[in-house]
């Protein structure tokens, strides 16, 4: 099992894409532990992606598949002082794929954005 962290900030009414490291071999995400600190007052939605491409826009949600949007009623994660933790299993299957995190503040002031996504490597077929 490794660990992709993503830590950051995202400014007040905006947001921000937080983007790993490229992940060469195929993967699966396991496991997402989401920290949110006190004042966020479920203003901040977080949703989370793998893609082939690094990209991260300056507005609007990046590249990619959604990993919370086949089942859920929404497709992102809020909270206010608590720890989330997702048990999620998605599969990448082609190498070199990104994860992004991408956060959306609907308050007036900065929040941090702390989350780590737990994947297991896949050999190749």
């Amino acid at each position: 099992m490794k660990t992709v962290a993503f830590y950051g900030t995202v400014s007040a009414n905006s947001e921000v894409t937080l983007v790993s490291p490229r992940i060469a071999t195929p993967f699966c995400v396991r496991r997402i532990l989401v920290c949110f600190a006190p004042g966020c007052e479920n203003l901040v939605a977080l949703r989370f992606f793998y893609s082939l491409g690094s990209d991260a826009p300056s507005s609007g949600a990046p590249s990619g598949v959604n990993i919370l949007s086949d089942y859920g009623q929404v497709d992102y994660i809020v909270g206010d002082d608590v720890l989330k933790e997702l048990f999620h299993d998605v599969e990448v299957s082609e190498g070199g794929a990104y994860l992004k995190v991408y956060a959306d503040n609907d308050d007036a002031y900065p929040h941090t954005v702390d989350v780590q996504v737990f994947i297991e490597l896949i050999e190749r077929k």
